[in-house]
């Protein structure tokens, strides 16, 4: 067994449902007119994700699968709704018509994870405001430095901007400049 695989297997269980009970996150939106707010959410409730057992490579670096199966964010706009609340739902168990939210972490051989290793997100998301609820077709893409699971001293950013749709399809947002920080 390598050192990366025991310092990791020290860190957690694997396969079963961990919570992480608060995060502070940012959501950026933009109208299709080009105004933009970015709101500041907050955890509505723990958020729930399992990591699957490691796999490890010959050169010993390690792999992480995970999959956050349920959060809720809220907040309250302040400039395209002012004072209406705005959620924003993620992971398979968040809406009947959710998608998975995978994600993987890389331990290169010889590293420990709390020195910090990159992490990816792949987010399908159910965004509720007051134009109706909307979600993505385009997975938004979080990057990272995980330092412990769970994320605790983590900040995950999103990497390029997404259309948001109705259930018709139709365009009606975009997300922009998202983060999250536990």
């Amino acid at each position: 067994m390598t050192d990366s695989k025991i310092a990791v297997e020290r860190l957690t269980e694997y396969d079963t449902v961990l919570e992480l009970s608060y995060a502070e996150s940012e959501v950026g939106l933009r109208t299709l007119d080009g105004r933009t707010e970015r709101i500041s959410m907050h955890t509505a409730c723990p958020t729930e994700f399992i990591v699957h057992e490691p796999t490890v490579a010959e050169s010993g670096d390690l792999t992480m699968h995970l999959e956050i199966i349920r959060f809720e964010l809220v907040g309250v706009s302040t400039e395209l709704w002012p004072g209406a609340e705005i959620k924003v739902l993620g992971g398979a168990l968040s809406a009947p018509d959710a998608r998975p939210i995978l994600g993987t972490v890389h331990v290169p051989a010889g590293r420990k994870l709390a020195e910090g290793v990159d992490s990816e997100q792949v987010l399908f998301l159910t965004v509720e405001t007051p134009d109706g609820t909307l979600h993505n077709n385009t997975p938004v893409r979080m990057s990272g430095k995980l330092f412990r699971i769970p994320p605790i001293g983590s900040r995950f950013e999103s990497q390029c901007d997404v259309p948001l749709y109705d259930v018709r399809g139709e365009k009606h947002l975009e997300l922009w400049a998202c983060a999250n920080e536990a």
